[in-house]
C-alpha cells in the first residue's frame, strides 16, 4: 500500500535519511506491505519551483512502478515543480548509483557537509523524467491530510 502523511513512517524516514521531518511542511509517500515500512520519500524545501527528495529504504524490494510513478507524479505533476533536488554523501555510493539510475545528474560537489565526507548535489528537471510517462496500476492510496 502506498501512504502519504504517515507520520510514523515519516520519522523512520526522517532518522534513515539523517534528516528532521516537520509534519507542516514535508510531505511523505511510504510503501509498506502488512504493516511493515518497505521505504518511502519526505519532500522538503518546496521553492514552487524546486523541491529536495529524501529517501530511504527498509527492504531491496520496496519500490514498484506505482510507487516511481507516485514519487515523480507528485512534484512534477501536482506541486508543478519544474526541478527535484537530491542530496547525497560522497561516500554513499549505493544511494549515488541509485539516484543515477533515476536519472538523476550530478550538479555539484559541496564540501564539508557531512561528518564522513562532501555533499553530492544531484538534480532531475522535469522534462527528464522518464516515469511520468508510466501509467500506475490500481493501488491503495491514503489521501494526503494536507497539501500544497
Amino acid at each position: 500500500m502506498i501512504e502519504f502523511g504517515n507520520v510514523a513512517h515519516a520519522e523512520r524516514i526522517a532518522s534513515e535519511a539523517g534528516i528532521n521531518f516537520n509534519p507542516v511542511t514535508d510531505i511523505t509517500i511510504a510503501r509498506s506491505e502488512n504493516g511493515e515500512l518497505l521505504g518511502g520519500v519526505i519532500f522538503k524545501d518546496y521553492t514552487g519551483r524546486s523541491i529536495t527528495i529524501h529517501v530511504a529504504a527498509f527492504n531491496p524490494h520496496w519500490i514498484n512502478p506505482d510507487m516511481l510513478w507516485i514519487t515523480f507524479h507528485y512534484p512534477f505533476e501536482q506541486l508543478g515543480v519544474q526541478k527535484i533536488f537530491g542530496q547525497v554523501c560522497v561516500k554513499n555510493s549505493r544511494a549515488l548509483e541509485f539516484d543515477r539510475k533515476l536519472g538523476f545528474k550530478e550538479e555539484a560537489i559541496i564540501r564539508d557537509v557531512y561528518p564522513d565526507g562532501d555533499m553530492v548535489l544531484l538534480g532531475m528537471y522535469r522534462d527528464d523524467c522518464r516515469f511520468l510517462k508510466m501509467q500506475p496500476r490500481a493501488f491503495a492510496m491514503k489521501e494526503p491530510s494536507h497539501g500544497r
